[in-house]
């Protein structure tokens, strides 16, 4: 990779949006599972390459009640709850941190740029997260599900965080891991990062002004640069 920034973005950067399945925890493979075994409890056989396809980055709630609709499963809220009450179950001991990623957190505290995070999770997901790893002091604000009406791919969640963050969108940058993920923060005018998970390595990130494969490829001097450090 030959630097993060560009001649666009060099220096006019005041501000980090962090979406957070696949980009903060390596979650995705404990989502599958959640919608696996939910599936397989109503008979239907539910893919990695399905999930992989059609649905990372869709909210839970859209997937549980698109596949109910599909499979003609007739109460599509008591699918959603089965879901998440097995999603419960693994993340308490299934959610590793991304490889990094404290590190890069860390590097952003030390030069006061504001960070939020922008996820179509809920609110009890991202406080069990915060609390299981204490990442709580590191973002200056959160936009969950539960805080938009409209959702990814769409921009909103990601103009609700520059929001949040007093920053205009155009000065912020998003980290991203998915084909939806990054067309928001496009959409929205961000400078996007693509920072693939395992589950994600093959998606099209191609609309993102950089791809890393490693959080620890975002250097000191990266961020400097991005951040008009001197």
């Amino acid at each position: 990779m030959a630097g993060l920034e560009t001649e666009s973005s060099r220096g006019r950067l005041k501000a980090v949006c962090f979406d957070m399945d696949g980009v903060i925890v390596d979650s995705e493979p404990v989502h599958y599972e959640a919608d696996r075994r939910t599936m397989a409890a109503h008979s239907v056989e539910f893919t990695l390459e399905n999930k992989q396809a059609n649905y990372i980055g869709r909210t839970v709630r859209d997937t549980m009640f698109e596949l109910s609709a599909i499979h003609g499963i007739l109460d599509p809220e008591a699918v959603l709850r089965e879901r998440q009450a097995l999603f419960v179950e693994l993340i308490a001991t299934d959610l590793e941190l991304r490889d990094g990623l404290r590190e890069l957190l860390s590097q952003l505290a030390e030069r006061a740029v504001p960070c939020a995070l922008v996820t179509s999770g809920n609110r009890w997901y991202i406080n069990s997260v915060f609390d299981r790893f204490g990442l709580a002091s590191f973002f200056a604000g959160i936009v969950s599900v539960e805080d938009v009406s409209a959702h990814k791919p769409l921009p909103d969640p990601y103009l609700a965080g520059a929001k949040l963050l007093g920053v205009p969108p155009v000065q912020c940058a998003a980290i991203e891991d998915s084909t939806t993920g990054v067309a928001s923060a496009k959409a929205a005018g961000m400078y996007c990062i693509a920072a693939p998970s395992e589950s994600t390595l093959d998606a099209d990130l191609s609309a993102a002004d950089v791809r890393v494969e490693s959080f620890r490829e975002i250097g000191s001097a990266a961020l400097d640069e991005l951040f008009g450090v001197r």
